[in-house]
């Protein structure tokens, strides 16, 4: 993955230097200036690929000071008005309902090419598009649509794991040229860096789960062949017979079996579907939303239907005392904790009172700051405003 953060984004470009010379790059005679206005994960992980491809950066940031650290050394971090000064071409990295407090730079950026790299939070949504908006607060700027298919993800890693497209739009021709050209070419706590290795090896942890599942069941339709499967099922007819018993059926023990099978091949059957969009050439046909949907959403549900299938095994034999031998509980009981809290807190994350503050949190609120602007399609204010410090 290293070499694809070496690869230039525009071909024939920085084609053959080493990291030693990017200064020499990006001093070069009519290189643009690429501004970021915003500070979140996809202005760094842009602002890295950018100065990898031998651009000189500059970023705007309320705090300056604040957001050195997060940036590549090379990138230039300043303030808005600077930032909206210096660059060619700027990518406006903020939510939609914080573009109002981007008018004060209406002078600098006239003349300017703005990025706009947002996305709605519906489909099919009614009125102007973000992109619209933001002309209309810039009339004397070109806008053009484009990069927001792409994660931040992608930017990191290279495109191998991402999807390859990048969709633009505008209507200023010579303003989606020099975006083309730049493409062909090329929150504020942040995770501890233990934790941020371990994000990045999700994708692994997700395969190999997947391969312990198609072995388990393998696995499990191989249980009939067995001789000690074979001479179980003979001592429970013979036992049956001197009992003088003509039906064994038990109702509660069938149903914990239908129930153990069925909720284990529909987790099967999401994580085959969650590997399968894991491979780049499916990856790069979807957009980022249904990407997102895939991998979070039905991850979620894989994860459920897996420790059902766990639960359903174990059933009523975590309350039996003769199963804790040597003092120690069952595996089943083991395996069910770190699952368990997984999905436990995500409930959390749904309380209402909670979702809420975390929405308005993931859409730049700060609770330090005072400028009002009001949340799209926010079922809680019904319309009303909020504060924030964007």
């Amino acid at each position: 993955m290293p070499d694809d953060m070496s690869r230039p984004l525009i071909r024939g470009r920085c084609e053959g230097r080493s990291s030693t010379h990017l200064e020499a790059a990006m001093s070069e005679p009519g290189a643009p200036v690429i501004g970021i206005l915003g500070t979140g994960d996809f202005s760094r992980s842009l602002a890295r690929r950018l100065v990898t491809s031998g651009y000189q950066v500059v970023v705007g940031s309320r705090v300056p000071k604040r957001s050195q650290g997060l940036f590549p050394e090379e990138a230039e971090v300043t303030s808005q008005m600077e930032a909206a000064s210096q660059a060619d071409l700027v990518f406006v990295a903020v939510f939609p309902e914080h573009h109002s407090t981007l008018v004060e730079l209406k002078p600098a950026l006239a003349g300017k090419t703005l990025v706009d790299v947002s996305n709605g939070l519906r489909i099919n949504q009614e009125g102007p598009s973000n992109a619209e908006q933001l002309a209309d607060l810039f009339p004397e700027s070109s806008v053009v649509k484009g990069f927001n298919t792409i994660s931040a993800w992608m930017l990191q890693v290279g495109p191998r794991d991402g999807s390859r497209q990048v969709f633009l739009c505008s209507d200023s021709q010579q303003a989606k040229s020099l975006v083309m050209q730049l493409w062909w070419g090329t929150k504020y706590n942040r995770f501890p860096n233990w934790l941020d290795r371990w994000l990045t090896r999700r994708k692994q942890f997700g395969l190999c789960s997947f391969l312990c599942a198609v072995l388990h069941a393998i696995y499990s339709l191989c249980l009939p062949m067995r001789k000690s499967a074979r001479f179980k099922l003979l001592d429970a007819a013979v036992k049956q017979v001197k009992d003088g018993l003509e039906n064994s059926w038990v109702d509660t023990e069938v149903w914990r079996m239908e129930l153990y099978l069925s909720v284990g091949i529909m987790a099967l059957g999401l994580l085959s579907l969650l590997a399968v969009t894991s491979l780049p050439s499916v990856a790069g046909t979807v957009n980022w939303r249904e990407f997102s949907f895939i991998q979070s959403t039905l991850g979620y549900c894989a994860l459920s239907m897996a420790t059902l299938h766990a639960v359903f095994y174990g059933w009523n034999r975590a309350f039996v005392p003769d199963h804790y031998r040597f003092y120690l509980p069952p595996t089943f009981l083991l395996v069910l904790i770190l699952p368990l809290t997984v999905l436990l807190g995500r409930l959390a994350l749904f309380v209402p009172c909670v979702a809420w503050q975390l929405r308005r949190i993931r859409r730049g609120w700060e609770k330090s700051k005072h400028i009002r602007f009001a949340l799209p399609d926010d079922e809680y204010h019904n319309g009303l405003e909020d504060v924030s410090n964007v």
